[in-house]
């Protein structure tokens, strides 16, 4: 009887880990890894860790709901286009590390969160890597 209770949490811890992994909002490729740490209607801050060997640029795009003001932005951002909702960042030659893009709303956005899309060429292969991250 023992063994059997001892076997079913072996199973139930199993299947929490499993689930943990899976339901994790990192998304990644090689080289870069993208997840929000804060994601809500009067701000977000996306994380981006970048592996060594790092790619030579990475293109980050966030989408916001046109027609959004923004308050302030860390590092700055070096395109937005208003209309369309979509803000732009261009990392030359980063370095390996561990990157934070902060955004704060004017108004607290009609939709909840934002999402990203991060491209970038693969360190070893030169191929175009995307990451959507949610």
């Amino acid at each position: 009887m023992i063994r059997n209770i001892l076997g079913k949490r072996n199973y139930s811890f199993l299947f929490l880990l499993l689930s943990f992994l899976l339901l994790s909002t990192e998304a990644g490729a090689e080289g870069i890894s993208a997840r929000y740490l804060q994601n809500s209607a009067t701000s977000s801050i996306l994380e981006l860790t970048i592996e060594n060997p790092a790619p030579s640029s990475v293109i980050v795009k966030q989408n916001i709901p046109s027609g959004t003001r923004i308050k302030g932005a860390t590092p700055s951002y070096s395109k937005f286009a208003a209309g369309k909702g979509v803000v732009t960042w261009l990392f030359k030659r980063p370095s390996p590390g561990v990157k934070r893009i902060r955004m704060d709303y004017s108004r607290p956005l009609s939709t909840g969160g934002v999402t990203a899309v991060i491209r970038c060429k693969s360190p070893s292969t030169g191929q175009l890597m995307t990451i959507h991250v949610q």
